[in-house]
């Protein structure tokens, strides 16, 4: 018979203290990814939260309230139209958000003003300028500084019945109506001896009649 070795008492008591050998855990890949793509998310949503505190949370617009800004696509600068426009303001019309939202070129100088409503019940009015800019750039200014400003395109190309080319946009009126800003552009025209371009330009409220 063959002879069984067997563990000696202590080694036998020893074995039942420690119980059956326990398997290392292994080690994940841990919380240090998921700690960065935490961060990260984190980083976006205040960068948001900062740039909604400075912009009010509105969309960025060509509204200008102080100093005079460059118009994107040309070399004319920005400035509010309220001052130039005050002999066609009449009291609550066009409505505060109407004229806050319309610009016309720095170096612009007033020419006339005229009533077209001719003592309708709807506003018809506009104010003509001058500016040493080209035809072109006095279109891009209002292209930029109209849908820039929450205006709504509403026609861009020939004037009717004129030789001008006419910008013209929609827009709510705090008032309940609907107003419509058309800038009328001239052809540029060239005078002295040093070629010096002028061009003309009208920029007319229209207060929409109700279709009811």
């Amino acid at each position: 018979m063959e002879e069984v070795e067997t563990a000696s008492a202590p080694e036998q008591m020893a074995a039942d203290r420690h119980g059956p050998p326990v398997p290392p855990v292994r080690s994940g890949p841990g919380m240090r990814p998921a700690l960065i793509v935490m961060g990260i998310a984190v980083f976006i949503v205040l960068l948001f939260g900062v740039t909604a505190a400075i912009t009010g949370g509105a969309p960025t617009s060509s509204v200008h309230r102080g100093g005079a800004l460059r118009v994107r696509g040309t070399t004319l600068l920005a400035i509010p139209a309220a001052p130039a426009l005050g002999p066609i303001i009449e009291p609550g019309s066009p409505p505060a958000n109407i004229v806050d939202s319309l610009t016309i070129p720095k170096t612009a100088t007033v020419l006339t003003s005229t009533d077209n409503g001719d003592g309708a019940s709807q506003y018809d009015k506009q104010m003509s300028f001058r500016v040493s800019a080209s035809e072109q750039s006095v279109i891009a200014f209002y292209r930029s500084e109209l849908t820039g400003s929450g205006w709504v395109l509403a026609s861009d190309g020939p004037a009717y019945g004129q030789r001008a080319i006419e910008v013209l946009a929609k827009k709510g009126g705090a008032d309940g109506w609907e107003w419509e800003a058309g800038a009328v552009i001239s052809p540029t025209t060239f005078s002295g001896s040093t070629s010096r371009e002028s061009t003309q330009f009208v920029l007319r409220l229209f207060q929409i009649p109700d279709a009811n």
